[in-house]
């Protein structure tokens, strides 16, 4: 499998190219910015009608393909079910946040809007063969701020191919409305039915894997918990299986269980980045509910990029003010946008290195 644009430190190649740019005449503007430019081929300065192409474990409650809380559950289904969902993105709309519409498609320049859904016999089919980010969403993520957050990244990354959301049953009970309230026992229901959910990722990352060429993972939250078992499970069946970028932010995993997985995804990445925060309370809550230290709280793995957020991470753009969901703030998608054109950590704007003995090899500057 290939590993997309990406290109392989071979002295020789270099040393050609060295050569033949020497007999050149210098132009503007720089080559590398007519390639860039070429690569992003839809500028994303309207409102946006995005088909998003979705996955899902969760039940769904009719066969409408209506993409709405209602019709598909926070409780686990039978099967793997996809189809298409019609998302309405605002060109003025705040970055992280997802604010809706009133009703589908009122308030085009400002409000995004769930405009339709269809149902799929044969998702797969609809996999752009070339080049995709899959993102997979955290702990308490109904179906509705799941497939507009996708959606979102797509549009403020202005990524040139299809976002792809898995998406896992997350959320509070859809059957007791106190549930809400109840914070504790709807973790603990996310991390079961997560759990769960970890052959189904298996079997589908794994299928996705030997009909796309690159493959890219966004992750966030407690998503880890199905996502990094489940890529070692597919890993030990696809021994072959290829990734370009793989991207962890925030997980809600044992720190100290990681190194039993490490190994094989990073063998199978062009590169591995993890984003943590110290400050992350919703990750500190989690600590103290599973009794050890996760590991979107900051800790080195060696041959992945880790990346302390701390001092950029705004409460107001998380989830409740935890600071938990910055993974769609403009800092970060800032730096996604240079991780996804391929760009070292060590070369992207506003990174430096850590100091010695903390947690993270570099932190994300203010």
């Amino acid at each position: 499998m290939g590993k997309g644009i990406y290109i392989r430190h071979n002295p020789a190649v270099w040393l050609l190219a060295v050569f033949f740019l020497a007999q050149c005449k210098s132009s503007y503007p720089p080559e590398i910015g007519e390639l860039l430019n070429s690569r992003i081929t839809r500028d994303y300065q309207e409102t946006e009608v995005i088909d998003l192409l979705y996955f899902t474990n969760r039940k769904i409650n009719s066969g409408t393909g209506v993409c709405s809380n209602q019709n598909v559950s926070v409780k686990r289904g039978n099967g793997l079910e996809g189809g298409i969902c019609r998302i309405q993105v605002p060109r003025n709309h705040e970055i992280g946040a997802l604010d809706l519409a009133e009703r589908p498609g009122a308030d085009r320049q400002n409000r995004f809007s769930i405009l339709a859904g269809e149902r799929l016999d044969s998702p797969m089919d609809r996999l752009n063969q070339k080049e995709i980010v899959v993102f997979v969403h955290g702990f308490n993520v109904k179906f509705e701020e799941a497939i507009l957050r996708a959606a979102q990244i797509q549009y403020d990354l202005k990524f040139p191919y299809p976002v792809v959301l898995f998406s896992w049953p997350a959320g509070p009970s859809d059957d007791v409305l106190i549930e809400s309230l109840s914070l504790t026992r709807t973790y603990r229901e996310n991390q079961a039915n997560a759990a769960e959910s970890i052959n189904d990722f298996a079997r589908w990352i794994a299928d996705v894997g030997g009909q796309v060429k690159t493959v890219h993972l966004i992750v966030h939250s407690m998503g880890h918990q199905m996502v990094i078992p489940g890529l070692k499970r597919a890993l030990e069946h696809e021994p072959d299986l290829k990734f370009g970028e793989i991207v962890f932010f925030a997980p809600d995993f044992p720190a100290g269980e990681y190194s039993k997985y490490a190994g094989p995804i990073q063998k199978s990445a062009y590169r591995t980045t993890l984003y943590c925060s110290p400050g992350d309370n919703a990750l500190a809550v989690s600590q103290r509910v599973n009794g050890n230290y996760r590991l979107g709280m900051c800790k080195q793995v060696p041959g992945t990029d880790v990346i302390n957020v701390n001092e950029v991470d705004d409460p107001v753009l998380g989830i409740g003010g935890l600071g938990h969901g910055y993974y769609s703030s403009r800092a970060i998608l800032t730096d996604l946008y240079q991780l996804f054109l391929g760009v070292k950590v060590e070369k992207r704007l506003f990174i430096r290195k850590s100091d010695p003995g903390h947690g993270e090899n570099y932190v994300l500057r203010k």
